[in-house]
């Protein structure tokens, strides 16, 4: 996540009709609120959205579920720091949806089953150039989530990855590439609780939920489809 400030249509995000595409900082924003929106679907009940960074009505159907189940279980949780009416509002507002969910949402419907890693200054991790570093457990997180795909390098085509904790550029595109090869395989598994990294940030902020992934979709189809 980023912050909490406002996001600014015709500046941040633009729209067509009822969609709402976000821009630079903001479309990575929206994506990541699309695949924290997907840890509540079961218990929302609502079909898991596609992670394209465009808030559309099913986004904001999804999110208005996820505000009702948590209503439901304490009537006094109302939102303050947004308004979730239309496409407009959960763009504009979409790092306080996101600040909202993995506090209150995910403690009230006791949704969490990993951590987000968090960008700055005294937090999990930091940029410095074309790297995204990470300290202490972190580092180890960012370290394993390279030895993670290496393992997939040569059925995916993509050459092995250094084991050294910094993520850049060549490891977001190995998920990325790795997510393309299952998906062409069965569309059914590009459903996921991550965006598909486009930048070296969203592999970092949602590694341990890559992870995850990694082990129990994409090496089982990957690996079971070249025989190993």
């Amino acid at each position: 996540m980023s912050n909490t400030n406002e996001y600014v249509s015709g500046k941040d995000f633009t729209n067509s009709g009822s969609t709402f595409t976000g821009k630079g900082e903001a479309r990575s924003e929206f994506r990541g609120l699309q695949a924290d929106l997907n840890l509540y679907a079961q218990v929302a009940n609502f079909e898991a959205v596609r992670i394209d960074g465009i808030i559309g009505p099913r986004t904001v159907e999804a999110l208005k579920k996820t505000v009702d189940a948590v209503l439901a279980k304490n009537k006094l949780l109302v939102p303050a720091a947004f308004t979730y009416n239309s496409g407009e509002d959960v763009a504009k507002y979409a790092p306080r949806v996101r600040d909202w969910l993995h506090s209150t949402a995910a403690k009230t419907l006791n949704v969490s089953p990993f951590r987000l890693y968090k960008k700055g200054t005294g937090q999990d991790w930091n940029i410095k150039g074309d790297i995204a570093y990470g300290a202490g457990p972190v580092h180890d997180e960012f370290m394993g989530l390279q030895r993670d795909l290496n393992k997939l390098a040569d059925v995916v085509g993509f050459e092995k990855l250094d084991v050294d904790g910094f993520i850049g550029p060549r490891t977001a595109q190995a998920v990325k590439a790795t997510f393309d090869k299952v998906v062409a395989k069965n569309a059914i598994f590009g459903v996921t609780l991550f965006p598909p990294p486009d930048t070296k940030e969203e592999a970092a902020e949602f590694a341990a939920f890559i992870r995850d992934w990694l082990e129990k979709t994409a090496t089982k189809q990957l690996l079971a489809e070249a025989g190993a």
